[in-house]
């Protein structure tokens, strides 16, 4: 079973290939940000650290969303804030191999 690693907490989890990473974190216990469980508000956004293979690739809703919240966090931060991080919808990223993540702040 994939491991998922919540580097900022230094919490390991082992979760079922092909589980949205919410609720397999969730069903263990693990409490993360969130809000509307569907892919449209961002609450849940997370930053991947490693392992951004091992999540299925991001649907049409989930990738609107994260290009929403790229582009309000280079308006604050500025152009090329950006580069090199990987964004993701806890609610939606489903988990297919070993991921290590932060909430995105």
């Amino acid at each position: 079973m994939p491991t998922v690693s919540l580097i900022h907490k230094n919490l390991h989890f082992e979760v079922e290939e092909e589980k949205i990473l919410f609720d397999a974190l969730d069903n263990q216990g693990e409490k993360l940000p969130h809000g509307c469980l569907a892919g449209s508000c961002g609450a849940c956004k997370i930053e991947v650290i490693e392992g951004e293979e091992n999540l299925k690739p991001p649907s049409p809703v989930e990738q609107n969303t994260i290009e929403s919240i790229k582009e309000f966090y280079e308006s604050k931060n500025g152009k090329g804030s950006m580069d090199g991080r990987v964004i993701r919808l806890s609610c939606r990223a489903r988990v297919r191999g070993d991921v290590s993540f932060r909430p995105f702040k």
